[in-house]
């Protein structure tokens, strides 16, 4: 019987003989389609990433407009709350009066050089206050002990003190889930909420929170050596510099994404 099958290298279209390339390049029905639509992604990605570098740029421009204000505003030394305008964030004050060491605040959740701790707060009443409000005075970070059953052990706080700080108003942090603890002194907080201390202290505060700089008694007492507390207070968290660098990271993913489809298009691959 006689083979059907043709002679090695004549006729019949062997997979050797057949050209790799045209194999897998794409119909030319599809290519202009597909072309189209990678150039769609590419506009819809690249907008994407300019806008992003654009709102870091906005950002950085807010905080640079925030940090003037309170550079200016930093330049006044205020000795008597009533002196505050009703605006008043970034002033700052020297007053004298007394703390309420039995009404301590503990805001929950903060770390230093990678140490879990918290934010010591205590109520704080001026004496040369006609308002008769009292102030509430962030003092600084203290570590937290081994076991989150053990608060911190704080020193007794009795007698005049001279506060200089900045005015600030609590910062806004949104609290997950989880149903807050029963209150009891010191109170760990996961957020300083204003109405709520008015209403467990029974008393009326102001609705800023003052940064203290320093604290010192008459007899000379620190608060960043008796107390064993660090002040960590910024007035913003991240600085426009670092605003520009991201900005500058989303525009050059914008461009890497161009010059990509660039040398895509014109190999025709696409």
């Amino acid at each position: 019987m006689s083979s059907i099958l043709p002679p090695a290298g004549q006729g019949g279209d062997s997979l050797s003989d057949q050209d790799p390339e045209r194999e897998l390049a794409p119909s030319a029905g599809l290519r202009p389609f597909r072309r189209f639509g990678f150039l769609l992604f590419t506009l819809a990605m690249t907008v994407l990433l300019v806008k992003l570098g654009m709102w870091q740029v906005s950002r950085a421009a807010e905080k640079e407009a925030l940090l003037t204000q309170l550079d200016v505003r930093q330049q006044h030394t205020l000795l008597r709350l009533s002196d505050l305008p009703k605006e008043g964030k970034g002033y700052r004050i020297d007053v004298l009066g007394q703390f309420d060491a039995s009404k301590s605040v503990l805001l929950d959740n903060q770390t230093h050089l990678g140490r879990v701790g918290y934010r010591w707060m205590m109520p704080f009443k001026a004496t040369h206050d006609s308002d008769e409000k009292w102030l509430l005075v962030e003092l600084g970070w203290v570590p937290a002990p081994a076991t989150r059953d053990v608060l911190p052990t704080l020193p007794n706080v009795k007698g005049a003190f001279h506060v200089r700080g900045i005015i600030d108003l609590p910062s806004d942090r949104v609290v997950l889930g989880g149903a807050s603890e029963s209150v009891s002194w010191p109170w760990r907080v996961q957020s300083v909420d204003m109405a709520a201390i008015n209403a467990e202290t029974g008393e009326s505060f102001y609705p800023w929170v003052v940064r203290a700089a320093s604290v010192a008694s008459d007899a000379g007492e620190q608060l960043e050596t008796t107390w064993n507390v660090i002040p960590v207070w910024e007035p913003v968290v991240m600085k426009p510099e670092k605003h520009y660098a991201y900005a500058m990271q989303w525009f050059g993913l914008a461009l890497v994404v161009w010059v990509g489809f660039l040398i895509w298009w014109r190999k025709g691959r696409v």
